[in-house]
């Protein structure tokens, strides 16, 4: 199901270049040639920008696990979010020793702090490999087949391309859905430290009360560094690695930019859907930003609760709750600019314009006259069963517990019927080694006094749907245990029994060398099964759709390029992009202007002492007026953060925001609330992106931090 709904990738709306005028889109590197930059207003040679036979400021982009960062100095340090490394200060956070709270500075190399499980990305090189790709699809009438055929040939290339260029990560992305792939090569930091990161409140500055609102005063910037092996290549975590030496890195412009100046970004937007079908947006807007919203805020509300009077649990479910609230927040955002532009309507309104256009000539419809009826008929399907595979969807997302019982049933049911002891040996050797990683992933998340509450809240949620989406497992759930106290007295049962928490005897259990795992039967394997009979079954029927709808994507590009007569470029889908425009405010309401700049004194303003807490270093600094050489000229005051109106989305975080010389003036960290939408559409009169000012970022180094290595390495 979320393959069909979240990731299935067709093309972004077209654009039209224009002077003083930021472009909708995240151009591919490929299409970066087709912009007139020079008229745009940047001042730096295009080729320095982007050389793909030698060095350019592309260089310096890293991707830096679902953010972007970029490096500043010859050792590899990086800046991106506060955000993007706050899951990784809270893993080394404790009750004595609290860095998410208080923050963390590593006065010297011996004392940066390794980033587990961080891993880093540079594109090196990209290439088309639609043909290779999508050869032998030609053959098969069979969606599910076609499918088949197409993530074979994706596997078969990546090892090659993986055997050729040790050292690399090859990965193919999809640009068009069933049309158009490329083959992305990446190199590879796996030894991530973090450098500095500061207290939470300069970082986080207002919580989720600011979250996605603007005048926003946060501080969300930080400082990591790559290390490699000795002689250069990539190597996990060693005392003996040493500092990555980038081919390039940024200068950074300590005076600054003002109102209206040229601005742009290169990152590693996510994911974006600007041009799906209408029945695409209907299904999003009417059922899944709902469910998930809603089901985020519970969740948000119920570690809350469970965390009040527990230091220790704080911290646990700081990052979770952190990563919920920015989703529902955002969630919201998108469901109120679906309303206020009229999004699905306008979507229905232009494909309909777009079947007329089609089925009055005769050749288009020959070729294209069924295929806006064909999605609409399976989008139908698809809202028509949203709540109940919604269910589905979430039921193992809110237990990882039962998440890995779920896991164990499957592969149980895959290895149980083979009677061949060949095939069961080539089965626990591929196949559990995965399990093994699902189990490491999952570990740390287990918490039954959450999941027991999330499992009844999905139950009873489930309990109220329509006729057509009754889930079996959950009203035999219901039969048995009719009542809540019942229903909590065995989930504490099977979860006080279960060894499916148990570090050391699951793996023990989940040795490659035996079956150990087919073993394991209790409470929570057994629920599982019953969830996993519906779940598998309409899983089987999502394939067919998918597959179905891959080919009628790819028709349906060629036919709204025959109707808009524009080039396209592709949506976001995490590969490196390129997006300009300017420094700019905006009316969000009827009567209100937003000023593109926010100053110190406004930090000062807000401090409640609950969500805006303030270090005293802070307010000492601006009461006597220290603000360094970093006073914007016009403002007479220390700029925080600032606005512009360039195409950004999820991923894009931590982000460079460079001036017209191509120097780091800012650090992306957000959207406006009126700009969480686009994901779906963008608008150059309400979407505004939010950086922190690389002045403000310098002097909370500066004269917060006192972090003097950090400033001579950044060569202020």
């Amino acid at each position: 199901m979320k393959k069909l709904l979240f990731t299935a990738i067709v093309f972004g709306l077209g654009f039209l270049f224009q002077s003083h005028k930021a472009d909708e889109g995240m151009f591919p590197l490929s299409e970066m040639k087709n912009i007139d930059l020079k008229k745009a207003g940047l001042k730096m040679a295009p080729i320095d920008l982007y050389n793909p036979s030698g060095v350019s400021t592309i260089d310096a982009i890293v991707r830096v696990g679902g953010c972007t960062g970029s490096f500043v100095s010859n050792d590899g340090l990086i800046v991106t979010n506060h955000h993007c490394a706050f899951g990784y200060v809270v893993a080394m956070s404790t009750v004595q020793n609290n860095y998410m709270r208080d923050g963390f500075l590593a006065n010297n190399r011996e004392q940066e702090a390794q980033a587990k499980g961080l891993v880093c990305k540079i594109t090196a090189s990209y290439s088309d490999v639609s043909s290779e790709v999508l050869m032998g699809t030609q053959s098969t009438n069979d969606p599910v087949e076609r499918l088949k055929i197409i993530a074979n040939n994706i596997k078969k290339i990546t090892d090659e391309e993986n055997k050729i260029n040790k050292g690399l990560q090859c990965e193919i992305s999809e640009m068009f859905t069933g049309k158009t792939y490329v083959l992305f090569r990446y190199q590879m930091l796996k030894d991530v430290r973090i450098v500095y990161v500061p207290a939470r409140s300069i970082g986080e500055y207002g919580g989720e009360k600011d979250n996605w609102v603007w005048p926003r005063h946060s501080g969300d910037f930080a400082f990591l560094r790559a290390y490699v092996a000795p002689d250069g290549s990539a190597a996990e975590y060693s005392p003996n690695n040493v500092p990555f030496k980038p081919k390039k890195f940024l200068k950074i412009n300590t005076k600054g930019i003002k109102d209206n100046d040229f601005v742009f970004i290169l990152g590693y937007p996510g994911r974006t859907f600007r041009n799906q079908p209408a029945a695409f947006y209907q299904y999003h807007e009417e059922h899944m930003l709902k469910y998930v919203s809603n089901l985020y805020d519970w969740q948000i509300n119920k570690m809350e609760e469970l965390g009040k009077n527990s230091d220790s649990l704080q911290i646990k479910y700081a990052g979770k709750i952190k990563s919920l609230a920015n989703v529902t927040k955002n969630y919201k955002g998108k469901l109120q600019g679906f309303r206020r532009v009229g999004l699905t309507a306008k979507k229905y309104a232009e494909e309909q314009e777009m079947q007329k256009f089609i089925l009055s000539d005769p050749k288009l419809k020959s070729e294209f006259g069924e295929v806006v009826p064909s999605i609409n008929s399976l989008y139908q399907e698809v809202i028509t069963q949203a709540p109940r595979n919604l269910f589905f969807d979430y039921i193992y997302n809110v237990s990882p517990t039962l998440q890995m019982a779920a896991a164990i049933d499957n592969y149980k049911a895959n290895y149980l019927p083979m009677g061949n002891k060949a095939d069961k040996q080539q089965f626990l050797s591929t196949q559990v080694p995965k399990l093994k990683a699902i189990f490491a992933r999952l570990y740390g998340q287990m918490d039954p006094a959450f999941e027991i509450d999330a499992i009844l809240k999905m139950f009873a949620d489930a309990r109220q749907f329509n006729a057509q989406n009754k889930v079996a497992a959950v009203e035999s759930f219901y039969k048995k245990y009719p009542t809540e106290e019942a229903q909590r007295k065995y989930l504490n049962q099977i979860f006080a029994k279960t060894k499916l928490s148990d570090k050391t005897y699951m793996l023990k259990i989940l040795a490659d060398s035996g079956d150990g795992f087919s073993k394991i039967k209790d409470g929570l394997t057994t629920l599982a099964a019953n969830i996993n009979i519906e779940a598998n079954a309409f899983d089987a029927l999502d394939r067919i759709r998918d597959g179905k709808m891959n080919g009628l994507l790819a028709r349906y590009a060629d036919a709204k390029n025959a109707f808009k007569q524009k080039q396209f470029i592709p949506d976001a889908n995490g590969t490196l992009r390129f997006t300009y425009g300017y420094v700019r405010g905006y009316y969000p309401n009827d009567g209100e202007y937003n000023k593109p700049f926010t100053t110190l004194a406004g930090v000062i303003e807000k401090e409640d002492g609950k969500d805006f807490e303030l270090l005293q270093i802070i307010k000492d600094l601006y009461a006597a007026k220290d603000l360094g050489n970093y006073i914007h000229p016009d403002l007479k005051d220390l700029p925080v953060n600032f606005l512009y109106n360039l195409d950004t989305t999820g991923g894009n975080s931590g982000s460079p925001v460079l001036d017209e010389n191509g120097d780091l003036v800012g650090v992306n960290f957000d959207r406006a609330y009126t700009a969480t939408i686009n994901d779906y559409a963008w608008n150059e009169a309400y979407s505004r992106s939010v950086a922190v000012d690389i002045r403000y970022v310098l002097w909370t180094v500066q004269k917060v931090a006192k972090a003097q290595n950090l400033l001579m390495e950044l060569g202020i």
